[in-house]
C-alpha cells in the first residue's frame, strides 16, 4: 500500500513527502517548488502540510505536530505568514464583483509579491502558494518570474499545475519540480475502508477516482454526488445502447450547452469517453482497468457486441466531439455528428 513512510497526514506521495519532510527537518529548502499532477491528487492538501512543516512549533523531528498554534492556523488559512492566490481567492478580492475569471490577473500577483517581500511575521519563512499556476496570465508569469529571479531568502514560493509543461520554460527552470502521480485503487480502497466506507462501496469509489485521492474523498463525503454520477452513468450507457437513445440525448446536451451550462456537457461527454474506453478495455480482455467497474456486466454484454475496431471508432468520435466543441463549434452538429458515428448495436 502507497502510504508514506513519515508521520505526515498523506496517503501515497512517498518519494515527495519524504523529500519535503528532509527539507523542512534540515532547513535545506528551496526557494520555489512546482507541485504537478492530476486534479483532485492531493497536490493542495500537500502544500498545506508543508507549509505546516516549516511553519510548525514542534521540534524539527515531530513537524507537522498538527497540534500548535501554527499548524491550526495554518490548517484554518490564517496564518499571517502564509498567503494563497487562485481563481477563488482573486474572485473573492475582486471589485467588480462578478467573481468571473478564466486567468490569475498580474495584479493579483503584484499583490502577491508586496506581501512576500515582507519578513515573516512569526516564523523562519513566508510561504506562497499559488493554486492553478498553469492559468496565471502572461504579464503574471512575467511578474512572478521576477520574484523567481531574485526571491527574498525567507520565501518558499509552492506552484500548483495539472502539467508542468503548461508553465513557460523560465518558471519551470527556477522551480524544484515534485510530480504527484494517481495512487492504485488498492491504496484508495483501503483509506476508504479505514474512514468507515463499507469496502464494496470503496472498491467501486477508488475504481471511479481513477487513483485521485482528493476525488475519491469527495465523492464518499457526498452520496447524492455518488448517485448522481452513477445516474449519468446510466444515461450513457442508454445513449450508446440505443440510437434513437442517443439522437435524443445529443439533442438534450446541445440545449443544455446553448443555456450557458457548457461545463455540464463537457462533463457528460467525458463520461460518455470513459464508458467507451472502459468497452474497449474489455473488449481487450483489460477487466481489471475498467473505471465504471459497478457497471461490469452492462458493460460487458455490450463489449461482445463490436469488434475492437468499432469500439475504437466510437472512442474517436466522442473525442473529436470535446475537441470541436473546444474551439466553439455549433453544438447541435457536433453533438449529432458523434453519436451517428457510434458503432450500431447489434
Amino acid at each position: 500500500m502507497e502510504i508514506a513512510a513519515t508521520p505526515w497526514p498523506i496517503v501515497g506521495h512517498t518519494v515527495a513527502v519524504e523529500m519535503l519532510a528532509r527539507a523542512a527537518r534540515t532547513g535545506q529548502v528551496a526557494h520555489a517548488y512546482l507541485f504537478f499532477g492530476p486534479e483532485g491528487i492531493g497536490r493542495f492538501t500537500l502544500a498545506r502540510i508543508f507549509a505546516q512543516a516549516l511553519l510548525c512549533e514542534a521540534p524539527p523531528d515531530e513537524r507537522p505536530c498538527g497540534r500548535c498554534s501554527a499548524c491550526q492556523r495554518v490548517e484554518r488559512g490564517v496564518h499571517p505568514d502564509v498567503s494563497i492566490i487562485s481563481r477563488e481567492t482573486q474572485a473573492a478580492g475582486d471589485e467588480r464583483g462578478d467573481g468571473k475569471h478564466t486567468r490569475i490577473s498580474i495584479e493579483t500577483v503584484r499583490n502577491l509579491r508586496a506581501s512576500i517581500s515582507l519578513r515573516p511575521m512569526e516564523g523562519r519563512w513566508r510561504v506562497a502558494i499559488v493554486a492553478e499556476s498553469d492559468l496565471l496570465s502572461r504579464d503574471a508569469f512575467d511578474a512572478l518570474l521576477k520574484t523567481l529571479e531574485e526571491p527574498p531568502p525567507f520565501v518558499v514560493l509552492i506552484l500548483i499545475a495539472t502539467e508542468a509543461e503548461a508553465l513557460p520554460e523560465t518558471i519551470r527552470s527556477r522551480c524544484q519540480p515534485v510530480p504527484l502521480e494517481p495512487l492504485s485503487r488498492g491504496a484508495v480502497a483501503a483509506e476508504l475502508t479505514r474512514r468507515g466506507i463499507p469496502p464494496e462501496e470503496a472498491a467501486t469509489i477508488a475504481s471511479l477516482s481513477r487513483g485521485r485521492i482528493g476525488h475519491a474523498l469527495a465523492l464518499a463525503a457526498d452520496p447524492e454526488a455518488l448517485n448522481a454520477r452513477r445516474q449519468a452513468v446510466d444515461a450513457g450507457l442508454e445513449m450508446i445502447e440505443s440510437p434513437l437513445a442517443a439522437i435524443a440525448g445529443a439533442r438534450r446536451l446541445a440545449d443544455t450547452y446553448r443555456r450557458g451550462q457548457r461545463d455540464a456537457v463537457e462533463r457528460q461527454i467525458d463520461l460518455l469517453l470513459g464508458l467507451w474506453r472502459d468497452l474497449l478495455l474489455l473488449a481487450g480482455g483489460c477487466d481489471e482497468a475498467i473505471v465504471n467497474a459497478d457497471r461490469r456486466d452492462r458493460l460487458a454484454r455490450l463489449a461482445r457486441q463490436w469488434t475492437l475496431a468499432e469500439i475504437h471508432r466510437g472512442v474517436v468520435a466522442t473525442l473529436q466531439a470535446l475537441g470541436d466543441l473546444a474551439i466553439n463549434a455549433q453544438p447541435r452538429l457536433v453533438l449529432d455528428h458523434m453519436v451517428t458515428q457510434w458503432p450500431q448495436p447489434r
